[in-house]
């Protein structure tokens, strides 16, 4: 018997990179999951990987939809009560940092990313209480080491990508009183740089090979592991803060970054 038998797992974001990762880890733990993502084929490549990782139909639910729709919120939520009965835990994973298609004003850039990483989070999280307080359940939300980063030249897009994620914290931190009065847990983890889809999607133009490559060796110049961290390396830190035996972790902040938060470099010298 695995470590999550019989518990139902919400990853959103998690039809690659890190989010790909959680959910197999939850998926080969004895979940039963649920694989979100916006992408049809990364979706159905990561429905592919859960399939080779021997686990079966029946213990997996996919849902496609752009989280910026309170449609896609309450899909996800009421298509996993309906097939699995109920909820044990809720990932909020997923993330943006600018809107797709491009945007005629940072305005319009920054209400989409809120949309995506903060709305959607207290969205999905207001929908799912009713069934994580039967369960005894818990949240895990996904923040940022650049949501507490200070002193780097960011430009609008790092900027507003920083806000959302330095909220989520923020409300991870404000809403915990309020949930463990129900029973419910929650904490926020806080990624470093990690190998992941996310970054290189972001980087657009003829030399967005070379710039994804510049940024990624300067992130290793800063953090004193070394090197970018694996996605595997992360999955322990959410088995553990999901499991019923950590009933004593709420309301924290567990920053995962090869230590490159407590190596910041001077302002200007990394922009992103």
């Amino acid at each position: 018997m695995g470590r999550f038998t019989d518990k139902v797992v919400i990853v959103t974001g998690s039809s690659s990179g890190l989010g790909l990762a959680m959910i197999l880890g939850f998926a080969k733990a004895g979940a039963s999951v649920v694989l979100h993502g916006t992408n049809r084929q990364r979706l159905a490549d990561s429905e592919k990987a859960l399939h080779e990782a021997g686990i079966p139909d029946s213990r997996i639910l996919k849902i496609q939809g752009y989280l910026n729709e309170d449609a896609t919120c309450e899909k996800i939520i009421n298509e996993t009560a309906a097939r699995f009965g109920g909820i044990d835990v809720l990932i909020n994973n997923a993330r943006t940092y600018r809107k797709p298609g491009g945007h005629a004003s940072e305005t319009e850039n920054y209400d989409f990313v809120f949309a995506v990483n903060v709305r959607a989070v207290f969205k999905l999280v207001e929908l799912a209480t009713p069934y994580l307080e039967k369960t005894k359940g818990n949240i895990i939300n996904v923040s940022s080491v650049a949501g507490m980063a200070k002193s780097i030249e960011r430009g609008y897009l790092g900027t507003v990508y920083s806000m959302s994620k330095g909220a989520v914290i923020k409300y991870t931190e404000n809403i915990n009183q309020s949930l463990m009065k129900k029973g419910i847990r929650i904490n926020v983890i806080s990624p470093g740089p990690f190998v992941s889809l996310f970054q290189r999607r972001h980087i657009e133009g003829p030399n967005a090979d070379e710039i994804f490559a510049a940024g990624k060796g300067m992130v290793e110049k800063i953090t004193p592991a070394g090197r970018i961290g694996h996605p595997d390396e992360l999955v322990p830190a959410f088995l553990l803060l999901a499991d019923e035996k950590s009933r004593f972790i709420t309301g924290s902040n567990w920053v995962i970054d090869g230590g490159c938060s407590t190596a910041a470099p001077e302002a200007g010298d990394l922009k992103l």
